[in-house]
C-alpha cells in the first residue's frame, strides 16, 4: 500500500519537491565537502612543494640538481645560480684560465668571485677598469663542497658571494632570493634623499657598487639635498642618523661595515657604522688592504704607509710604494699587499723589501724587486712568478752589476726572511698545463725544475732528472743539462 495514496493530491506534489530539495541540498553539500577537501589536499600538495623565487617571481625552470640539500641545510650549485642571477660562470681560478672543476669563478660588471672545493674561503676582485683590483677574503662557516661535477654553497656563501638577501621560509618550504639591484631601487624608493642608485655623477662605478652593499646590512648611504654631503641612516628607521651628512666623499666596505669618508678639504679617515671614528681624517687617500686583519694602505704627501682598522701605525709613511707593482701577474697572488699571509712588500729609492703584518722588518730594503716578470717572448705560456706555495717561497731580485749593465738575479726567501734559494738564478717563470702549475729557474743557460730540485736537494736524493723533468712540456729549454756544478751553490 502506498502510504501517498492516503495524502491529499496536493500534499503529495509538496512531499515530492521537498524530498527532491533536501536530495539537492545534500548533494550540495556533498559536492562543496569534496571541494574543500580538494583544495585542502591541493594546498597541501603546494605547501609540499618546494619554491624558489628571485626578486618576487617564482621560477619554474632551473636544474634539477640546482639544490642540495645535507642534514637541513640547503646548498646552490655555484655555476648555475650564477647564470639565474645574471652572473658569468667558467671553471677555473680567477685569471688562471685552466678548465679544473675543482674550483671555478663568477664575475658580473663589477666583481669576480672565486671559488675553490673543500674550502671555506671565497675571494672577490674589482674588475671595473681603472679602480683598485685588489682581492679580498672572505672566510664563511660551510666550505664549499664538490658534489658530482659541480661546485655548490651554502646559504651563507650565497649571501656573501653574489651580494643577495635570502628568505628561507621552510614553513612554506621556498626559499626567495633578492638581488642587490632589486634591494637598491626598491629602499631607494622609500628613503627619498638615498644616494646609491642616482648619484652616479659623484660615485666611480665601484663604489656606487660598494655603497649600495650597505643595504645588506641595514645600512643606507643618503644626501643633504641642501649641502650636497653624505651621511649614512637606519634602514629600519630613516630617522635614526648612524653617521652625520657632512662628508664630500663615503665608501662603505664590505666585511668590516665601515665607510672610508672624505671632507672637503680633500683629507679621508674611516667612521664605523655606529658613528665611531677609527681611522682619523689626516690622509690622502685609504685603500683596504686586508678584511680579515682590518688593515689599510694610507697616503699622505706621496708617501705611503699601513695602519689598522684602530688606527694603529703598522708600517710608518716612509715609502714610496706599498705593494706589488701592476704589471706583476702570478694566479697564486690573492693580495698584491700581503704575501703568504705575512708579508708586506715595501719600496723606497727604487730598492724593494719585506716587513711582516707586526710592522716588522723581515726583509732589508735593498733588493731590486719582488717577483720576476716572465719573458713571453720565449714561450707565451711562460707566466710570472711571485710565490710559489710548494716551497713557501717569494721569489726576489737583486740584480749584478757588470760595467754600466745591471744583470738581475732572482732567489727564493720564506716569509720569515730566511733565504730558501740562493740569489744566483737567471731567470725564474711557470707554465700551467692540464690544470697544473710547474716553476722552473734558469742557472747558467740550464733549466731546472725548481720545486723537484728543493725537494731532491732538502731529502739528498738530487739527480739528472730534476734538471730536464718538464711534465711533457717538450718546448721548455732543457737543450742543456744542468751539473752538479751548476747547481751547487742553490742552498
Amino acid at each position: 500500500m502506498d502510504l501517498l495514496d492516503n495524502i491529499p493530491e496536493n500534499n503529495k506534489k509538496i512531499t515530492k519537491v521537498k524530498l527532491w530539495l533536501v536530495i539537492v541540498i545534500v548533494l550540495i553539500v556533498i559536492l562543496i565537502l569534496a571541494a574543500v577537501i580538494i583544495w585542502i589536499y591541493s594546498q597541501n600538495l603546494l605547501k609540499n612543494q618546494f619554491k624558489f623565487y628571485i626578486d618576487g617571481a617564482r621560477q619554474s625552470n632551473y636544474a634539477q640538481d640546482l639544490f642540495y640539500n645535507e642534514n637541513d641545510n640547503i646548498y646552490v650549485s655555484i655555476k648555475d645560480v650564477a647564470t639565474m642571477l645574471g652572473y658569468g660562470a667558467f671553471n677555473g681560478g680567477y685569471k688562471q684560465y685552466t678548465e679544473d672543476i675543482t674550483k671555478c669563478y663568477v664575475t658580473n660588471a663589477q666583481e669576480a668571485v672565486a671559488f675553490e672545493a673543500n674550502s671555506n674561503k671565497l675571494y672577490k676582485y674589482n674588475i671595473v677598469e681603472g679602480e683598485n683590483e685588489e682581492g679580498q677574503t672572505f672566510t664563511i662557516n660551510e666550505p664549499v663542497k664538490m658534489i658530482g661535477n659541480k661546485l655548490y654553497i651554502g646559504m651563507e656563501g650565497l649571501k656573501r658571494a653574489f651580494n643577495v638577501q635570502i628568505n628561507n621560509d621552510v614553513a612554506n618550504n621556498s626559499l626567495g632570493v633578492f638581488t642587490l639591484s632589486y634591494l637598491a631601487n626598491y629602499y631607494s624608493g622609500r628613503i627619498t634623499n638615498s644616494a646609491i642608485t642616482v648619484d652616479t655623477s659623484n660615485f666611480s662605478e665601484s663604489v656606487l657598487f660598494n655603497n649600495q652593499k650597505a643595504v645588506l646590512y641595514n645600512l643606507m648611504i643618503v644626501r643633504d639635498e641642501t649641502t650636497q654631503l653624505y651621511g649614512v641612516v637606519s634602514l629600519d628607521n630613516p630617522e635614526n642618523t648612524l653617521i652625520g651628512s657632512r662628508y664630500s666623499t663615503i665608501e662603505f666596505m664590505e666585511g668590516s661595515n665601515d665607510f672610508i669618508v672624505g671632507t672637503s678639504d680633500g683629507k679621508v679617515g674611516i667612521i664605523g657604522s655606529d658613528g665611531v671614528t677609527k681611522v682619523r681624517l689626516e690622509y690622502d687617500n685609504i685603500v683596504e688592504i686586508d678584511k680579515n686583519l682590518g688593515l689599510y694602505l694610507v697616503t699622505s704627501n706621496n708617501k705611503q704607509g699601513v695602519v689598522n682598522r684602530n688606527g694603529k701605525v703598522i708600517v710608518y709613511q716612509d715609502y714610496d710604494q706599498i705593494g706589488l707593482t701592476t704589471n706583476m701577474n702570478d694566479s697564486n697572488v690573492k693580495n698584491k699587499y700581503i704575501l703568504l699571509d705575512n708579508c708586506i712588500p715595501v719600496s723606497r729609492n727604487g730598492l724593494w723589501g719585506l716587513i711582516d703584518i707586526n710592522g716588522n722588518e723581515v726583509l732589508p730594503i735593498e733588493y731590486n724587486g719582488i717577483g720576476c716578470i716572465a719573458n713571453k717572448s720565449s714561450d707565451s705560456r711562460y707566466q710570472d712568478v711571485v710565490i710559489i706555495p710548494e716551497l713557501n717561497g717569494i721569489v726576489v731580485e737583486k740584480d749584478e752589476t757588470n760595467g754600466n749593465t745591471n744583470i738581475p738575479k732572482y732567489g727564493l726567501v720564506t716569509p720569515q726572511g730566511r733565504l730558501l734559494v740562493n740569489i744566483v738564478l737567471d731567470n725564474v717563470y711557470a707554465i700551467v698545463s692540464q690544470g697544473e702549475i710547474d716553476y722552473y729557474a734558469v742557472i747558467q743557460n740550464q733549466t731546472i725544475n725548481l720545486v723537484d730540485f728543493i725537494y731532491q736537494q732538502q731529502s739528498g736524493s738530487v739527480n739528472e732528472n730534476s734538471t730536464n723533468n718538464n711534465n711533457g712540456n717538450e718546448n721548455v729549454n732543457t737543450s742543456n743539462t744542468a751539473n752538479t756544478s751548476n747547481t751547487n751553490n742553490l742552498l
